[in-house]
């Protein structure tokens, strides 16, 4: 529900496999992308390829999720003179899959989720900042957007970790006691076996046990990750919500922690990984973010403790008005200018969109997530896709609960939903493929 359970696609380079040319404008619907990691990963990627303008519509059933990629996307374009790459990295990956997080990052998100506030109050702030994106919503999904965003930003003392033990209670029953045993189970029967062995046993342990997926030595983790909490509802001057219901299963390793350009992270020595998901995650979002900052190929050095050196303070000049009791005002909130449209919207509105002009015969590329199959419309499909349009539909692969016989029955939901629409040609292996990859006529 707030990560992916896929791989993070260069959307462009998907398409230039398929159809070998690249048009000068591509419209990319993503339905039930859940997080934002194939617009971060295209972005990043975007200078690969020749100049080309990208417009992305992205549709969520859950307003959480809309909030949440609203917050992702705000934590990846921080320039780096705002925040180090190394600091933003870690806070997003914390925000992105930890139920538990450091102080300081639960300070950033509250002050983050101010500034998120008044964007969605303001849509005039929300161009001001971000020009490049643009909110679709209902007035009272609006409503409840800002209901949430106060949450996020109040103080209100919460146990996630008693919500996420509740579910796990519930969900286990009576192999609770032997919980470590199914854990193992799952990680090593199901997910390895499936090609997701970059997952190491204490990282998931940790994960299905508490839901700290990202850990490092240096932090401890002990404030409630917000932006994780489901149906908020204002109770006076408090809030009362339903507590974590995202997934406990698979994890949020396999977006970004699967694989790497840097082969080195992916070595083992009789199935031990050099490198945790962790470590390979952490890596390729470094990669992600200064690739979408500075347009060029990221060169990733290694640190250590011997190659830390010395710190050195920066001295800054500070301008202090005796007038205004020494008061320093706060610098203004800047993000990284995309050239690119980013809509987010949600899926009450996908039906509209039926009966739009502007909307017809307009999308280039169209994106399916594996739980949103049910808002998939042949006339709906008809209507939005171009001539000769790729179509991308989320495999069940890494996800434990799914077995053979659930991956087979998925894959001939997928067949029976494909025959509602005129296709040209379908790749899809249920047992290896993360993707379905279908062109249309």
């Amino acid at each position: 529900m707030f990560w992916g359970t896929t791989p993070a696609l260069d959307i462009l380079e998907e398409y230039e496999l398929i159809k070998n040319n690249i048009p000068e404008t591509i419209n990319i619907l993503i339905v039930g992308g859940v997080d934002c990691r194939h617009v971060l990963k295209t972005e990043a990627c975007k200078y690969r390829h020749k100049n080309v303008k990208i417009n992305f519509i992205l549709v969520e059933a859950c307003l959480e999720v809309i909030a949440r990629q609203m917050l992702l996307l705000s934590i990846a374009l921080q320039p780096q003179q705002i925040i180090g790459l190394s600091q933003k990295t870690k806070i997003f990956m914390e925000i992105y899959g930890n139920t538990l997080i450091r102080p300081s990052v639960a300070k950033f998100l509250q002050t983050t989720a101010t500034d998120l506030l008044k964007m969605i109050t303001n849509y005039d702030y929300l161009k001001t900042l971000m020009e490049f994106l643009s909110l679709n919503v209902k007035y009272k999904e609006r409503d409840y957007l800002e209901t949430l965003l106060k949450f996020w930003s109040s103080k209100d003392e919460f146990d996630i970790c008693l919500s996420w033990d509740r579910r796990l209670r519930r969900t286990l029953g009576v192999r609770y006691d032997s919980k470590i045993g199914a854990f193992d189970w799952d990680l090593h029967m199901r997910l390895h076996d499936v090609g997701a062995k970059q997952i190491c046993n204490q990282e998931y342990r940790n994960f299905r046990a508490n839901g700290v997926s990202f850990s490092w030595l240096e932090s401890e983790v002990s404030k409630p990750n917000r932006s994780l909490v489901c149906v908020v509802v204002p109770n006076g001057a408090n809030f009362v919500h339903h507590g974590y219901l995202g997934d406990m299963h698979t994890g949020p390793f396999i977006s970004f922690g699967l694989t790497c350009e840097d082969e080195t992270f992916l070595k083992s020595v009789y199935g031990q990984n050099h490198y945790r998901a962790t470590d390979v995650t952490e890596r390729n979002l470094k990669q992600i973010f200064y690739e979408l900052e500075h347009k060029k190929k990221y060169n990733h050095k290694k640190t250590n403790d011997s190659l830390m050196g010395n710190v050195v303070m920066k001295e800054e000049n500070l301008v202090i008005d005796n007038t205004g009791l020494d008061f320093i005002p706060r610098q203004t909130k800047t993000y990284l200018k995309l050239e690119d449209r980013i809509t987010l919207t949600s899926a009450s509105m996908l039906r509209m969109f039926k009966h739009k002009q502007e909307y017809q015969k307009f999308f280039d590329v169209i994106y399916f997530g594996s739980s949103y199959i049910k808002f998939f419309d042949g006339e709906l499909i008809n209507n939005f896709a171009k001539k000769g349009a790729f179509m991308l539909i989320e495999n069940q692969l890494y996800v434990p609960s799914c077995r053979k016989q659930e991956l087979k029955n998925f894959s001939k939901s997928v067949e029976e939903t494909l025959k509602w629409v005129e296709t040209e040609s379908i790749k899809f292996n249920y047992e290896k493929d993360a993707y379905a990859k279908i062109i249309l006529k």
